[in-house]
C-alpha cells in the first residue's frame, strides 16, 4: 500500500480543505502528466476518437458461448468482426470472444451476456483497431425487450457525461450491432451496443500507468479527483462500487506518485433503474432510486469547486439527454427529473450539508 508517500497534491494524512481553497484542486488533465509524458501520444486510440455509431456485424458460434457463464472462465470462441464506420473505416476482422461480469452474467438477469472482444497481434489488426488488445462490449443483454435497449443508450451517457468533466474517464464508442450465428447465419440478435476504452488507454491518455494493489483509501488518492467522482456517483444515484477492492473503480498512477481514481459501469445506477438493480443490504437504502453519498467525508470549502463544477455542466448535461439520438423521450424526462433533484440537493446549503456532511460514513 502506498501510505507514508505523496499522493494526490498533498501527503497523505494532511487536511485537504486548505489546498483546495488556495485553488490547487485538479484540472482535467493532471498537470503533472505532462512534462514526463511529453513524448506520448494523449490522443486516444483511433476507435475511440470518432462519437458516431460504428455499425458492425459479429458472427460466432452463440449458442455455446451463451453457456459459458462462469464468472472465472477464461475460455475464448473464435468470431468475425464486420464492421463500417461513417468515415468511411470498413473491413472484416477476425476476433476472439469471451464471456465477462457479474450479476449480468447470471441466465435469470440477462439472456446475452456482457462480452469481451479479444483482437489478433498487433500486425493482424485492422488500421480502426490499431492499440487495441480487448474490449469490453456492452450489449443489450435482452434483446426482445425495447427497454433493455434503451438501457444500453442511457448507460453509455453516463460515460459521456463524465467525460464532460474529465480526461480520467473511460471513453466509449456507441454501435449498431447484429449478432450472427456460425454457419447458418441466422440472426441472434440485433440492437445498441457500446465498447468501453481499454483502461491501460485511460492511464496512457493521462501520462500514466494503472496501480491494480487492492486496499486503496480516500486518503491514497487525489482528493479533488475522488471528491468529484463520488458526487457524481451520488448524482447518478449509483453505490455499485468500492473503491478499497478496485470494484468499478480504477486506478491512474503518475508520477512522481500521484494517484487518480476513475470510475466505470453505470448499470446499476438509480437514473437507469434496471430491473436487476439492487442496492446492497448493507446500505440503509431499499431502491436504487434513493441516493446516498459514500465518498470521503469533506468540509464546505471542499465542496463548493466541486459543486461549481456540476453547475457549470449542468446545461451540457441536460443538453445530451434531450438532443441524444434514439433515446426515448419518457425515459429522457425521467432522467432530467433525477438530476433535478440532484441539483435541488447541492443550490441548498442545508441539504447539502445533510447529505454529504451529516450522513457521511
Amino acid at each position: 500500500m502506498v501510505r507514508g508517500r505523496r499522493v494526490g497534491r498533498y501527503t497523505c494524512g494532511l487536511a485537504h480543505a486548505a489546498l483546495l481553497a488556495a485553488g490547487l484542486a485538479l484540472s482535467a488533465t493532471p498537470g503533472h502528466a505532462q512534462d514526463s509524458a511529453a513524448a506520448q501520444d494523449r490522443r486516444p486510440t483511433r476507435l475511440f476518437r470518432d462519437s458516431t455509431p460504428i455499425t458492425f456485424t459479429l458472427t460466432a458460434d452463440f449458442k455455446t458461448i451463451f453457456k459459458d457463464r462462469d464468472t472465472l472462465s477464461t475460455k475464448r470462441f473464435p468470431a468475425t468482426l464486420g464492421f463500417r464506420t461513417e468515415a468511411g473505416d470498413t473491413g472484416t476482422q477476425a476476433v476472439e470472444l469471451s464471456t465477462r461480469g457479474h450479476s449480468r452474467l447470471l441466465p435469470v438477469v440477462c439472456d446475452f451476456p456482457p462480452i469481451r472482444v479479444h483482437f489478433p497481434p498487433a500486425d493482424q489488426r485492422l488500421p480502426l483497431f490499431r492499440g487495441q488488445g480487448a474490449l469490453k462490449l456492452s450489449v443489450n443483454c435482452r434483446p426482445k425487450d425495447q427497454e433493455y435497449e434503451d438501457f444500453v443508450l442511457e448507460e453509455f451517457l453516463l460515460y459521456r457525461v463524465y467525460n464532460l468533466f474529465t480526461d480520467l474517464s473511460f471513453k466509449v464508442r456507441l454501435a449498431k450491432a447484429t449478432y450472427l450465428n456460425t454457419g447458418k447465419g441466422d440472426t441472434v440478435a440485433a440492437g445498441l451496443a457500446f465498447f468501453v476504452e481499454d483502461a491501460d488507454d485511460v492511464a496512457r491518455r493521462n501520462g500514466g500507468e494503472l496501480f491494480e494493489q487492492t486496499g486503496v483509501r480516500f486518503g491514497d488518492v487525489d482528493s479533488a479527483t475522488i471528491l468529484r467522482a463520488t458526487v457524481y456517483e451520488y448524482m447518478i444515484g449509483n453505490t455499485d462500487w468500492a473503491l478499497q477492492l478496485l470494484h468499478n473503480f480504477r486506478i491512474v498512477r503518475v508520477e512522481p506518485g500521484f494517484y487518480y481514481p476513475v470510475p466505470y459501469d453505470f448499470d446499476f445506477s438509480g437514473i437507469i433503474k434496471t430491473p436487476y438493480a439492487h442496492p446492497s443490504q448493507q446500505l440503509p437504502i431499499r431502491s436504487v432510486r434513493e441516493r446516498i453519498y459514500r465518498g470521503p467525508c469533506p468540509t464546505i470549502a471542499d465542496l463548493a469547486p466541486i459543486f461549481a463544477e456540476f453547475n457549470a455542466r449542468k446545461d451540457a448535461i441536460y443538453g445530451l439527454y434531450q438532443t441524444f439520438p434514439g433515446l426515448d423521450p419518457k425515459r429522457s424526462a425521467q432522467a432530467l427529473q433525477y438530476l433535478d433533484e440532484f441539483y435541488k440537493t447541492i443550490t441548498d446549503p442545508k441539504k447539502a450539508n445533510t447529505e454529504f456532511r451529516y450522513n457521511c460514513r
